[in-house]
């Protein structure tokens, strides 16, 4: 049980796990159960390139080295001529998908590597490239939403469905907790990955649930609500531990 919160505290308490959760599922429902909508309406196409971005991000975030980075970010960038239908959505989906897959390459080759692949011999730029990818990637993961509210939805769109509304709506917050994860000036780094966590969930449990009346939502929105609940009893328990710990050494400074 320790070893499991500690773990889950450690290295799943964070806006990567929901990133990758997110784009899994995402992508999962577009491939499978809702492919006949795309075939009848290939509008709904951009949900494949954008899917794969939020994929290919969490994935990156895990790695954290410059190649994947680089490669989430392309990613991440195919979102605004998906969203906007700027190129055909099988040209924005392959290249998204192909960038995902070599942020999977990328992950198995540099996994016992001292340095980053293809990192430059100038340290402040490769610093630099490092610490701020990650956040234009951020960045751009927003672009979904403010193209929607402000451009998809204001010249007339056919997607006025609520979920489209609440999720768009709740992704704008998401993407600046994931920003200040590690902000300077950050006091807490911890408690705002922890923050970004439970909001990231809770933006799936919230849009699944309102489509929870389609039976291929429901196991995706079951596993959303294991993993927000076993992320509160990870968060508990770990308190509960310091508390215990805290209240032993003042029992010891007393009895000394």
């Amino acid at each position: 049980m320790n070893r499991f919160v500690g773990f889950f505290n450690d290295r799943l308490l964070n806006g990567g796990t929901t990133l990758v959760i997110m784009g899994c599922q995402w992508l999962y429902l577009w491939v499978f159960p809702w492919y006949h909508s795309y075939v009848n309406n290939p509008h709904w196409g951009h949900n494949y390139a954008e899917s794969i971005a939020f994929l290919a991000l969490g994935l990156a975030y895990f790695n954290r080295r410059l190649v994947s980075y680089v490669l989430a970010f392309i990613a991440t960038l195919m979102i605004i001529p998906a969203s906007l239908e700027l190129l055909p959505h099988p040209a924005t989906a392959i290249i998204g998908g192909v960038m995902a897959a070599a942020v999977i390459v990328d992950i198995v080759v540099e996994r016992k590597r001292q340095y980053d692949l293809g990192q430059p011999a100038n340290r402040q730029l490769a610093f630099w490239l490092k610490k701020h990818l990650p956040r234009l990637s951020f960045i751009m993961l927003a672009h979904i939403a403010l193209i929607y509210f402000l451009v998809r939805l204001f010249l007339g769109t056919y997607e006025t469905d609520t979920v489209t509304k609440v999720f768009d709506g709740l992704l704008f917050p998401f993407v600046f907790m994931l920003l200040f994860e590690d902000m300077p000036g950050i006091t807490d780094e911890t408690k705002a990955k922890r923050v970004a966590f439970f909001w990231g969930m809770a933006i799936m449990v919230v849009s699944l649930g309102i489509l929870s009346h389609q039976p291929e939502t429901q196991p995706a929105l079951i596993v959303d609500i294991v993993v927000t609940i076993l992320g509160i009893i990870a968060l508990t328990s770990q308190r509960k531990h310091q508390l215990e710990l805290s209240a032993r050494a003042k029992s010891g400074q007393t009895a000394g």
